[in-house]
């Protein structure tokens, strides 16, 4: 089981497309989602504020907003860095 850590915030649509996308590849890939509340910690709301959403994969970071140019891009990157989990 890979453990998956989403920083994220509510009302953030970014967020909310990453997630809906990991719930999604936690269907045929063994993830363990947790969804941290940035705005429930300052020194996280500090570190993540203009990044989210962050991911975390196994302890690292290997997602955050400021690497894609699209919405669409979200579902692809991180399909493709789950994908290559599997293999």
């Amino acid at each position: 089981m890979h453990e998956v850590v989403v920083f994220s915030k509510e009302g953030c649509h970014l967020c909310e497309r990453a997630i809906a996308t990991l719930n999604q590849l936690s269907r045929s890939y063994s993830l363990q989602i947790q969804i941290v509340d940035i705005t429930r910690d300052s020194q996280l709301f500090e570190k993540y504020s203009l990044e989210i959403p962050v991911v975390w994969l196994d302890g690292r970071t290997v997602f955050r907003a400021s690497d894609i140019n699209a919405l669409d891009d979200i579902e692809r990157e991180l399909t493709t860095i789950i994908y290559n989990l599997a293999i």
